[in-house]
């Protein structure tokens, strides 16, 4: 009997069904603005507001211009008091949500420097979905409000801290920054079509179960040799 794990994502029926909508997977640390983000992105006048903090992940979809958006909330990464192992549970079951796989991970923080918080969120999703997810990954800041009462631009603050300039680095340079106070619909816009590009930049490609199932296998391979390196260090002794 086989014991290999049922697909992650179903398989689109056409490229066509998987192109014509757009899949936004929002992950992040608590209490940074990502679920207000996603409320944001489906309703920039505020007059819905899907997500809550309160609420378990789910999956929201609208169709924005002539596009359907797929908007999933994925659980707070940090100041939670539960495993990893749950947190990994909980962060494949969110992203199912998107059903044939999401074409961006938008990491949603405010305007402030990259602490160990952001640190540690980013190494239990790459832990999870592989350090390729990077390539899929575009940072969304949240308070735009900041940068006016400083004066400053975003590159100008992106500068100011250099972990947090690393992570741009990795993310390619991919980034938005939403006035979550500010009802603009463009904002909005001007991110979807950021994602738009990136996609097109990417042929189209989105991640997928094979891309998890490489990451789990790495990870496996991974706690196996920390196994065998203590084992070593303990026949050594």
């Amino acid at each position: 009997m086989s014991t290999e794990e049922a697909p992650l994502f179903e398989k689109p029926p056409s490229d066509k069904e998987s192109e014509s909508e757009l899949r936004i997977v929002l992950l992040g640390v608590v209490e940074e603005g990502k679920s207000s983000s996603g409320n944001m992105i489906l309703s920039p006048s505020g007059e819905e507001k899907p997500f809550s903090t309160k609420c378990p992940p789910s999956a929201v979809s609208k169709t924005i211009g002539r596009q359907r958006v797929v908007v999933v909330d994925t659980p707070g990464l940090s100041g939670i008091e539960i495993s990893e192992e749950k947190v990994v549970e909980d962060l494949k079951k969110s992203i199912s949500l998107t059903k044939y796989g999401p074409h961006v991970f938008l990491f949603v923080m405010r305007l402030n420097k990259f602490t160990k918080d952001h640190q540690d969120a980013v190494e239990i999703i790459e832990r999870t979905f592989g350090k390729n997810i990077m390539a899929y990954t575009m940072v969304l800041f949240t308070d735009e409000n900041k940068l006016k009462n400083q004066k400053m631009s975003i590159e100008q603050f992106i500068d100011t801290n250099s972990r947090l300039r690393d992570f741009i680095i990795r993310c390619n340079w991919r980034y938005h920054v939403f006035n979550l106070t500010d009802k603009n619909p463009d904002q909005v816009t001007d991110l979807l079509k950021k994602i738009t590009h990136m996609i097109e930049m990417r042929r189209g490609t989105y991640y997928t179960t094979e891309m998890l199932q490489e990451a789990e296998t790495a990870l496996k391979q991974q706690q196996k040799q920390q196994q065998q390196q203590v084992q070593q260090q303990v026949l050594e002794v």
